[in-house]
Order: structure tokens, then C-alpha cells, then sequence
């Protein structure tokens, strides 16, 4: 029996995107953390927070689930629980990189809209609280997943039966997690889009009516509009987290609106049906997110002048290294911050 496509092309996806997402995460989260970016504390540790979500998805999704469903038997390596902590973590990342991704959007509506909360809440004491919260309720909502996927005997085309990590296949006869499983939706979909677009509407609609005004009362005032520092950073703002949110949505919306496609056809699809169209779908959204710990250093390098500027100098530092020894190949410039303990 010849091998669907579609498990094919996971067959090379995803190795690949060990060997350059996971060096990827690791090294926004180095430029982030120790690169001199002219950002605000919290803002580095969202975007550090989200980028370590991102790692401990590449690494559950590539290496605990699809890479060993395609070379080993789980059963072989790994005892049987393991198949449910791997999806506990997995939807862990999930629902922390949804939620950060929103406490981000809030911490960035409040420090433009509201003032007086601006002084109490958004301080880097908050927002490593903010961040350790998110975490710890992700991990506590996503705790009934351990119970949802089990080690399933399945066929390889050649014949041969072995177990992959899979999706209880009498779900619905378990009422607790039956309702669970529907619950996700709410918390995994509805309330993260809501909150994302309403928030950032707030703040773009904000930042675009005072612009205007602080403009007009500059013409009026000097008789030119002249550059206006607090534009440009509300503007630099603006543009960091419409860039964010709009990742999110290109690598999750479609495996959202897949998810809730799910929920409302009858009779349910056959998971293991790899030509069904949602099928097909879905897997193709679960490599688009994967993708996201690879694509967001693009973003940051396009978004954040100065993440370019310290990744370059980083990729420089190492490979006058590996050439010319431990030598600085910046002499006279300032201490290389990245990559360096």
C-alpha cells in the first residue's frame, strides 16, 4: 500500500524544521535577552516568554510525536504515558503562546490608553508575574489532554503494525473529557480572537486619533508638522505588535477554523482517513505552525532594527571565529552582547 502524500511530505518536514527551528528559537531568545535592542524589560520578556513557548512546541511536536511516528515505535522507546505528557506539554505550548499573545496585546493597549493603570500594572515585576501565571494555568487547563491521547496500533504501508501517539478513539463515550475536548474551542479560539481584536483595534484606533490630533496641534502651533519622537515610538509600538498578532493568526487561525470544522461535521471525520480533505488540512496547519518558531526571527529581524543589528554582529562574531580564532572582529565597537556569557 503506497504512502499518503501528505504523511510523506511530514516524513521530510519536519526533521528539517528540527535542524533549523529549534536554532532558531534558541537564538531569538539569546538576541532578545542579551542584545542591547533599546526595548522595554516587558516587552523582552514577552517576546523571550513566547519564543521559549515556541521551543518546547518545535520540540514536542518534531521530536515526541511525528518524528517518532514515522522512524520508531513509541512503545520501543518511550513507557505509555509518555504518549499523554508529550500532548499535556504540547498543548501547554498551545495555550501559552495563545495567551501571551494576548497579554501582550493588553500590556500594549494599557501602556497607550489608560495612564493611570499604565504606572501599576505595567512594570517588569507585573509582567514576569503576568508570564509565570500564563504558564501555570496553561499547564493546569491543558492537564486533562494526558487522558485524550493514547498509544493506537496502526499499519505501515509495508504492513507492518506498530503504535503511534493518537487520539482516544472512543472520546466520545468519556463524558469529562467529551466536554473538554469541545471546551477547547472556547479556550484555545473564541476568547484568545476576540480578545486580540478587540484590543489591538483599541489601540490602533487610539494611537490614530491622538496622532492626528498632537499633529494638528503642532501644525497649528509652529506652522509645520516637523518629526514628533512620541509618534515615531507609538508608531514602532503599533507596528511590533500588529507584526505579532498577525504571525499568530497566519500559523494558528487556519488550524483554528480546521478545529471548529471538525466540531460541526457529521458524521465525524476519520482521523485516519490521510485523503480526507480536513485531514489533509489540518496536518498542513500543524507544519504552518511549526513553521512559526523558524518565520517569527524573520519577523523580529524585519520589525526590530536593532534585533538585525545584533544578529548580524552575532553570526559575524562566530564565524571570525571559526576562522581567525577567539578574536573580536569588532575591535573598536562596543562589547558583542549576543552569544556571550
Amino acid at each position: 500500500m503506497e504512502e499518503p502524500w501528505i504523511r510523506t511530505l511530514q516524513r521530510l518536514f519536519y526533521p528539517i524544521m528540527c535542524v533549523f527551528g529549534i536554532p532558531a528559537s534558541l537564538v531569538t531568545m539569546a538576541v532578545l535577552w542579551r542584545g542591547s535592542l533599546d526595548m522595554t524589560k516587558s516587552i523582552v520578556y514577552y517576546l523571550v516568554a513566547l519564543a521559549l513557548a515556541n521551543l518546547l512546541l518545535i520540540l514536542v511536536v518534531t521530536i515526541f510525536r511525528d518524528i517518532f511516528y514515522f522512524y520508531v515505535d513509541i512503545t520501543l522507546w518511550w513507557p505509555q504515558p509518555s504518549c499523554g505528557v508529550s500532548n499535556w506539554i504540547y498543548f501547554t505550548c498551545v495555550y501559552s503562546l495563545t495567551w501571551l499573545t494576548v497579554a501582550f496585546s493588553v500590556d500594549r493597549y494599557v501602556i497607550v490608553c489608560c495612564m493611570k493603570l499604565k504606572l501599576r500594572f505595567c512594570k517588569p515585576s507585573v509582567t514576569r508575574w503576568v508570564i509565570v501565571g500564563v504558564y501555570v494555568g496553561a499547564f493546569l487547563v491543558a492537564m486533562p489532554t494526558f487522558w485524550m491521547y493514547v498509544p493506537v496500533l496502526t499499519t505501515r504501508p509495508d504492513g507492518s503494525v506498530f503504535h503511534i501517539c493518537s487520539l482516544h478513539r472512543n472520546l466520545s463515550s468519556i463524558p469529562f473529557l467529551s466536554v473538554y475536548d469541545h471546551i477547547q474551542t472556547t479556550v484555545w479560539i473564541i476568547l484568545p480572537l476576540i480578545s486580540l481584536v478587540l484590543t489591538n483595534g483599541l489601540t490602533v484606533w487610539y494611537i490614530t486619533i491622538t496622532t492626528r490630533t498632537r499633529q494638528s496641534l503642532k501644525v497649528g502651533s509652529a506652522g509645520n508638522q516637523g518629526d514628533d519622537p512620541e509618534v515615531g515610538r507609538r508608531k514602532k509600538s503599533v507596528t511590533l505588535l500588529a507584526m505579532i498578532s498577525l504571525s499568530f493568526l497566519g500559523h494558528w487561525l487556519p488550524k483554528m477554523v480546521v478545529k471548529v470544522i471538525e466540531r460541526f461535521t457529521y458524521p465525524p471525520v476519520n482521523r485516519y482517513d490521510f485523503y480526507h480533505p480536513v485531514n489533509v488540512t489540518r496536518m498542513l496547519c500543524n507544519m504552518l505552525i511549526v513553521f512559526s518558531s523558524f518565520s517569527n526571527v524573520c519577523i523580529y529581524s524585519l520589525t526590530i532594527t536593532k534585533f538585525r543589528q545584533e544578529l548580524f554582529r552575532g553570526a559575524k562574531l562566530i564565524l571570525y571565529s571559526l576562522f581567525h580564532g577567539p578574536r573580536s572582529p569588532f575591535p573598536h565597537d562596543k562589547p558583542i552582547h549576543v552569544f556571550t556569557i
